[in-house]
């Protein structure tokens, strides 16, 4: 087994951190690595278990990894887009449409990174079946009430995880330094395809029921979200609706919006 000692505030002195993201009693001292898919994990859940509420969270990714070095920072944000992307599907964007009421592709994206405070299990599980959301305690609990009862900090968004690497990489670069640019020549690998899976239309309630019959019955009676969080339909005061760029997300043909209709 590989193990590396982590000697800066990402982890307690004194402990190793295995490729399975799981801290180990150290006896010695070692280079810091790049961070992996198990360490970025790793980081992730401390986050939650550390934190409360999303800022707070992002903060304190963003301290530990303005520790590490450049290398780790893009890492961390490949491994953020790779799992963002591999939850970007249609059945997915249903989901978050059952959950949240109508969910522009903002909103679809920040549901994305609050799935990652699930743990990387429970994130499996919902990328692999949408449907079994359904099934988890904190969705279970907004279910319980009308939308319209949510405080802000309850919506299942994290947008602040979008910034946490891109903060550490100026202050490790200096103001200005554009993460962006560099995770992608940075990365190894070319970007995950999204919305892969079957095309269909997400607003048809009888096609919802069939695809997601457990988040339908969980939210059947819900109210619809909040004026300032609803997505007009095509668009904001009759306008063709646009499929915006989510700094750091690829353009991706065929998101909604492109063939003059947006999924509510």
């Amino acid at each position: 087994m590989n193990l590396w000692t982590c000697s800066t505030a990402c982890h307690h002195p004194g402990t190793v951190i295995d490729p399975g993201g799981r801290a180990q009693p150290s006896h010695g001292c070692a280079r810091v690595p790049a961070v992996d898919v198990g360490e970025f994990w790793w980081l992730v859940e401390r986050s939650v278990r550390e934190c409360t509420g999303r800022r707070a969270r992002a903060t304190w990714l963003q301290e530990r990894l303005a520790g590490r070095g450049t290398r780790d920072i893009l890492d961390f944000e490949v491994h953020l887009d790779d799992a963002s992307d591999r939850a970007m599907t249609w059945l997915m964007w249903g989901a978050a449409c059952r959950i949240v009421g109508p969910c522009s592709d903002d909103s679809f994206h920040y549901l994305r990174n609050w799935l990652m405070t699930l743990g990387r299990d429970a994130f499996e599980r919902v990328v692999a079946d949408p449907d079994a959301l359904a099934l988890l305690p904190q969705v279970r609990r907004l279910a319980a009430r009308d939308r319209a009862a949510w405080r802000p900090d309850e919506w299942p968004e994290w947008e602040e995880l979008d910034y946490a690497a891109g903060e550490a990489f100026e202050g490790v670069r200096g103001a200005g330094a554009n993460i962006y640019r560099a995770v992608e020549q940075h990365r190894a690998h070319p970007r995950l395809p999204t919305l892969q899976d079957e095309r269909w239309d997400i607003a048809d309630p009888a096609e919802a029921a069939r695809r997601l019959p457990q988040l339908t019955r969980l939210f059947a009676r819900s109210t619809p979200p909040a004026p300032d969080r609803a997505v007009a339909v095509p668009g904001r005061h009759g306008e063709p609706p646009v499929a915006e760029q989510i700094p750091g997300q690829l353009v991706i043909p065929g998101l909604p919006g492109d063939e003059g209709s947006r999924p509510a």
